[in-house]
Order: C-alpha cells, then structure tokens, then sequence
C-alpha cells in the first residue's frame, strides 16, 4: 500500500475500529474529546487513548509500515481541513490536504525530529494552500466562522454587547481579516482561530519564536485600524 492509498482508505478502518464494547457504536475516538465522565463510552475511550502511541512513533513506524501514516492521517485529517477551509475555502481544501498528506509521506524520512508532527503538517497544508491560491486565484481567500470571544480577541472590544456578535459583526471582522497582508492574516488565523502557541505558530511559519509575539499584536493593531475606517463596520461593534 503506498501513501496516497493510505490517505484515501483509512476512514474505512476508522469506522471498524469506533464499535465499541458490547457493539456499542462509539464516535470517531481520535477525534472526540474524552472529557465527559458521566457518558457511557468516557472510560473506553480513556483506555482507547492511553493505548495509543504518540505522533513521534507512529512517525517512526510510518517509515515501514503504511498503517501507521493512516493513523496519522485520521488523527489529522479533521482539523487541518478546517485550517484549509479557512485559508483558501471549502471547495479545494480537500485538494489542499491530500496533496500535504502525500508530500508528508514522501518526506518523511527528512523529517525534523526538534518539530511535532502537528507543527509539520501545519506548515505543509499552510504552504500548500497558499501556493495554490495564488495560482489559481491571485489571491488567497479567507473562510472564517468567528465567535463571540474570537471577535473580542480581534477587536480589543471585550464590553461588546451579547447580542451584537451575530453574523453581521463577525463578517465584518473576516472582511477585515481578508484585507489583510498574508503574514498578518496568517498570525491571527493561527493564534486567534486555531489557538497555537507562540512555539507551534513560529515552527508553522518559519520564524523566530520571539517575533510571534510582536507580529500578533502589530496583525491586531492593522485590523482594528482597518475597521476604524469603516464607519459600517466599527458602528456594529
């Protein structure tokens, strides 16, 4: 099995594996938060998830052994799709990901064993996407779903009105988003909407962890300046 194969068939095994105790149907357990003692599968899923090894083995394994990357790649395939949605839309972020997974399997002997697994696959599904946004479209288009707390993060507004974090206030902050310069909008996605550390964001983007500070705080400085200027926009916050 090669890794393309890997990639596109391990959703079936998934699905075997979540039957639980009993033929109790379980949900997907690598992506369900075991944080709910009170519910019937909490300590199946617990016993599931001390079993299971870390990203740094099954890297290791994937080098041999197929399987492995496939775990890898149910573990991930969720949320770095959602991370691609929001870089280049809904439509090619599938694109997006298959092609990141394919050039993770084939590089993974290169890999650096000083960056996490997650890290590394951020910043290939980060390139990916911004390479074939360019190509395709000139631009890279930002697809955002933003709550009530992102939308105060991004604003410095945190007495905003409850009921003014509807959609007309949180499209106004993607718009402004969108008009962003592409580091700027990066450093907010990664630190605002997909809530990375300082160390993962400067691992993802390639610079130096002491820089990702600064950078935030300048990305918000430009969006609230941004919205400022809109009269239509900063009279909804």
């Amino acid at each position: 099995m090669n890794g393309g194969r890997a990639v596109r068939t391990r959703r079936r095994s998934v699905a075997d594996r979540s039957q639980g105790r009993a033929g109790a149907c379980l949900p997907p357990l690598r992506n369900a938060a075991c944080t709910e003692p009170d519910i019937p599968w909490y300590h199946t899923c617990m016993e599931i998830r001390a079993q299971e090894p870390t990203d740094e083995q099954l890297v290791r394994q994937a080098l041999t052994d197929t399987d492995a990357f496939g775990m890898l790649v149910e573990r991930y395939e969720r949320p770095l799709s959602s991370y691609a949605a929001r870089l280049i839309g809904r439509q090619e972020a599938e694109d997006v990901v298959q092609q990141a997974f394919l050039q993770a399997y084939r590089s993974l002997a290169g890999f650096d064993p000083h960056l996490t697994f997650s890290a590394w696959m951020y910043r290939i599904v980060h390139n990916t996407a911004v390479n074939m946004a360019r190509k395709r479209h000139g631009t890279v288009p930002t697809e955002l779903e933003l709550d009530g707390e992102m939308v105060e993060i991004l604003t410095g507004d945190t007495d905003v009105p409850a009921e003014a974090l509807h959609q007309e206030l949180e499209g106004f902050v993607a718009q402004g988003l969108n008009q962003l310069d592409q580091r700027s909008r990066d450093i907010l996605l990664l630190s605002v909407v997909e809530g990375k550390s300082y160390s993962e964001i400067a691992d993802i983007l390639m610079v130096a962890v002491n820089s990702v500070g600064p950078s935030v705080s300048r990305a918000k400085d430009k969006l609230r300046k941004l919205l400022d200027a809109n009269p239509a926009q900063r009279s909804a916050l």
